[in-house]
């Protein structure tokens, strides 16, 4: 429980702070919280830069408070951005298309966009995790990511799902090779065996991935007899539209 209150009184002197800059005494009073308390409690909070300290001793909101925010700014701009892309190449392939996002040992899908008219209407991801493993979005975006996430990735042990289920490290490591070099990643009944996928990474502006998009439909119909390149060349180029859009802001 102390643990919570420390969490919930930093999130008050926060909003105190965006108010306007302040010093001690005055946070307290806003706050009513002891002058010890707001003392100890933004010392914590500028070690992690988000307060910092003025040139005549006040405190105000930090610089990472403003790196939160703009993370939530991209989140939402990639939102908005994708979901025309998205819903054109759903159009174009009859089969449901998400965006995803790396989420430590799992791929969270932000969005889906798929047709509600199909014979067939598939579940509806939105919001759902799967292992990054068997998925293609988590394949195309760990090929594409930093080192730190590779490692993660290859320092943990990874349990088969289907019969069809990669698990070895280094048969991923030479299936990342044709990732980066196709530039999308397939998966045939890995995660589930009545569903097929192919997925291509976001790259963003200091080029490694984070995020994919991909297309995924019953193996009894996607990919049908359409050439699995021309589908995964289609869906990179979708993503470097949308990449294209990010960068120019």
């Amino acid at each position: 429980m102390g643990a919570v209150q420390s969490i919930e009184r930093a999130f008050t002197i926060l909003r105190a702070l965006s108010l306007g800059a302040a010093g001690v005494t005055d946070l307290s009073e806003r706050t009513g919280l002891p002058k010890s308390t707001v003392s100890r409690l933004l010392s914590s909070l500028e070690n992690e830069n988000a307060v910092a300290q003025t040139e005549d001793g006040a405190y105000e909101l930090g610089q990472g408070v403003a790196d939160l925010g703009e993370a939530l700014r991209r989140g939402q701009s990639i939102t908005e951005i994708a979901r025309p892309h998205l819903t054109e190449l759903m159009e174009l392939t009859g089969e449901a298309v998400g965006l995803d996002r790396l989420e430590g040992d799992a791929v969270r899908t932000i969005f889906q966009v798929h047709d509600p008219d199909s014979a067939v209407v598939v579940r509806d991801w939105t919001d759902e995790t799967t292992p990054v493993h068997a998925v293609p979005a988590g394949l195309a975006i760990v090929a594409n990511a930093n080192r730190s996430v590779q490692n993660a990735f290859f320092g943990r042990p990874y349990e088969p799902i289907t019969s069809s289920t990669m698990t070895d490290h280094a048969a991923f490591r030479r299936r990342f090779e044709d990732i980066r070099a196709n530039g999308y990643a397939w998966v045939f009944g890995e995660f589930d065996t009545e569903l097929n996928s192919v997925a291509a990474p976001i790259i963003d502006a200091s080029g490694r991935a984070q995020m994919a998009i991909h297309i995924h439909g019953p193996s009894y119909r996607f990919p049908d007899d359409t050439d699995t390149d021309e589908l995964g060349q289609r869906v990179a180029s979708t993503a470097q539209r949308i990449e294209a859009q990010l960068l120019r802001g």
